[in-house]
């Protein structure tokens, strides 16, 4: 048997809810926040995605050989602690720019935050999660005797 091991990012977005990981369209598991988890597999070409609700990520063709060891990293996609981050302090900027100035025009940059959100949940939803193979670990070939 070889082995895929996926090592999930810690998360603020997505922290109390589990990513389904799917292994040629069957779910063989879940991921909770920060944590890894290793799944066995048969050697031969598998396809390999994470899932979370209606949205997942792109889907990774793999093959592996018997006892070879894979591993790969999942988490949010690419900017999502930033959107978020960059939508909270917009709306308390736009709040106080308001109050203090009657300047309303900062509150058009939530909407922008909020359209980019909205693509990642509708239209980009196979890219909510981004899947990529961990180079640095290569692949280790034989780790049974």
């Amino acid at each position: 048997m070889a082995t895929i091991i996926i090592n999930r990012t810690s998360e603020y977005l997505n922290r109390f809810r589990d990513y389904g990981v799917y292994i040629d369209g069957n779910k063989i598991g879940t991921i909770p926040n920060g944590e890894t988890e290793e799944f066995n597999v048969s050697a031969g070409c598998h396809s390999v995605f994470a899932k979370i609700d209606w949205c997942s990520s792109q889907t990774l063709s793999v093959y592996m050989v018997d006892q070879e060891i894979k591993s790969f990293k999942v988490g949010g996609f690419k900017n999502g602690k930033w959107l978020m981050r960059t939508g909270v302090v917009t709306i308390v900027l736009s709040y106080v720019a308001n109050l203090l100035f009657d300047f309303e025009y900062l509150f058009y940059l939530v909407i922008l935050v909020f359209l980019i959100s909205v693509y990642y949940i509708t239209v980009g939803r196979k890219q909510y999660l981004t899947l990529t193979e961990n180079k640095s670990e290569h692949q280790k070939t034989m780790a049974f005797p």
